[in-house]
């Protein structure tokens, strides 16, 4: 039975992979139906997937197999949770993205961390909107703080985990920019605790930042953009607004918003273009605002 890394399941991959036929097929045992078991298919549907997406099918698919053999229907009350389903599947194709590990090793890691924590939905849902019937049936996104997300490209990693953020590099290049010359390093460490940022690594190394100041339901304000000197010429700037603009808590939002002096092209590849109606816009900038005393 799944409860951490070490369960016989995960021991070979041979184990783990007769473990994922059983859980496709609807034929897990349902007192072996942990939470740590389910961690585990959901890597497993990672792993097999194209993307994310195919693994949620996948995984839809296995639990109402499951719950058809559990005898178990879906009411209000219990069995199959689509938004949490979604849920656990964006946590683990982070984390699996992130950690850089083999399948196997990855997927003990993962539910090592969190085979037991099944609540930990509760820190990105309030428990009103998990109970909610549209979140059953459907997909509803997290109301209190975005998912967490991750992309890797061999050792290039983006990442929204803040942990990673290396508040030096960001500062040190921020205070030196045209837009935030000056900036004090408790500004800059505040503004990265309000908002949805994204890092690129190499090495562990950051090298390119930019952060999202957004609602998570209709605006977002691109921000901060930067690559390190070091690593232009590399597109690393188009794949980080492309995981920006696909990370799955800024969808169907109604306006996006950014300002540049000179990256105009950059940005139009997605979508971004000067206002129709300028007379619409205003800005309030007070100039050498880090200039003065108090900041």
């Amino acid at each position: 039975m799944i409860h951490d890394g070490t369960a016989p399941e995960l021991a070979t991959q041979e184990a783990f992979d007769s473990f994922l036929t059983a859980f496709d097929s609807g034929l897990v045992p349902e007192r072996e139906w942990t939470h740590a078991a389910h961690l585990a298919a959901a890597a497993g549907c990672l792993h097999r997937g194209a993307d994310s997406g195919q693994a949620f099918l996948a995984m839809k698919s296995g639990i109402q197999n499951l719950q058809r053999s559990f005898g178990v229907e879906t009411t209000l009350d219990r069995g199959y949770h689509e938004s949490l389903t979604r849920f656990w599947i964006q946590v683990s194709d982070a984390f699996l993205a992130e950690s850089g590990l083999a399948p196997l090793e990855g997927t003990r890691a993962l539910v090592a961390l969190h085979g037991r924590n099944s609540g930990l939905f509760r820190e990105y849902y309030g428990i009103e909107v998990v109970r909610n019937a549209q979140a059953r049936y459907g997909w509803i996104p997290p109301d209190r703080q975005a998912l967490p997300a991750a992309w890797r490209k061999g050792e290039l990693l983006v990442s929204t985990n803040p942990r990673l953020l290396h508040l030096p590099t960001i500062h040190g290049f921020l205070k030196t920019s045209y837009w935030a010359e000056d900036i004090p390093l408790n500004v800059v460490d505040r503004s990265l605790k309000n908002s949805l940022c994204f890092g690129v690594y190499e090495g562990g190394m950051q090298v390119a930042f930019a952060r999202v100041v957004t609602d998570l339901a209709t605006f977002a304000y691109v921000a901060d953009v930067f690559v390190l000197p070091s690593h232009r010429g590399r597109k690393l700037s188009v794949w980080l607004l492309e995981c920006i603009g696909g990370h799955p808590s800024l969808q169907g939002l109604r306006r996006w918003h950014l300002v540049t002096r000179d990256a105009h092209g950059l940005y139009e590849k997605f979508d971004f273009q000067t206002p129709s109606d300028v007379r619409r816009h205003m800005e309030k900038c007070p100039p050498g605002v880090y200039r003065r005393r108090g900041v």
